[in-house]
């Protein structure tokens, strides 16, 4: 079980900080069942309730630091997913953020990053869908592991950038 003060990844919400373990106001005097309260770190007004039975479920780890920079080490070769047109991408891609494991995560964002450089260069845009979803894929993925190596958000993001803007297929 969690306690105050503990960090971790839930779901498609992200990196989000156990604030209190209890039984919610609007709970009171109905079921007792006990509830993290949780903040998302993407959301810093955001309160979630999480009943502690079967939260495990949906819950994991925030990525080790030493797996934060081997993935950042690694991105080069890291084979990104590749996105396609239509509502099959979208459910592929939304399928990615729902499960929010941080390897696929990097995969999806290299991805969408690809098809918006390849848009570009045809004198087009990315698809507004894809846009939302790549802001979405980031914001988990870059806060995750801006905690584990204790950075900025934004250091994590450029790190990123430059390593993805200086691949062949993204020139």
């Amino acid at each position: 079980m969690l306690k105050r003060g503990d960090v971790t990844v839930y779901g498609n919400h992200g990196l989000c900080k156990v604030t209190d373990v209890l039984v919610p106001p609007f709970l009171e005097g109905q079921q007792e069942k006990l509830y993290y309260m949780m903040s998302p770190a993407t959301d810093r007004n955001g309160v979630l309730y999480v009943p502690v039975d079967g939260a495990e479920d949906k819950m994991r780890h925030v990525i080790s630091k030493k797996d934060a920079q081997e993935l950042l080490a690694e991105l080069e070769d890291i084979e990104e997913i590749e996105v396609s047109s239509g509502k099959r991408a979208e459910a592929e891609i939304v399928d990615v953020i729902k499960h929010n494991e941080t390897q696929d995560m990097m995969r999806l964002v290299k991805g969408l990053h690809k098809a918006r450089a390849k848009r570009t260069r045809e004198g087009k845009k990315l698809a507004s869908m894809n846009e939302r979803h790549l802001a979405t894929a980031e914001k988990l993925l870059y806060s995750e592991m801006a905690f584990s190596l204790k950075k900025d958000v934004s250091a994590v993001k450029e790190q990123v950038m430059k390593t993805l803007t200086a691949l062949p297929l993204y020139a």
